[in-house]
């Protein structure tokens, strides 16, 4: 076998590999910082809707009770 085509190894401009090479901490924070709120709205809604057909009872006393 040729020692070329088992190298995976590819290369690319010093710029490509920069852009490429790493996710920024600040898109990390960016995403946690999303999930977080998406995550607290949930629980939110979970806790203050009114479950359907109920008498205004919330989903979270619904299914606790």
């Amino acid at each position: 076998m040729d020692t070329k085509n088992t190298d995976k190894t590819e290369l690319r401009s010093e710029k490509v590999s920069k852009l490429t090479g790493e996710i920024p901490p600040s898109l990390v924070r960016t995403g946690i910082a999303i999930i977080v709120i998406v995550f607290t709205a949930l629980l939110g809604a979970i806790c203050l809707l009114p479950y359907p057909y109920s008498d205004g009872e919330s989903i979270l006393h619904h299914f606790i009770g």
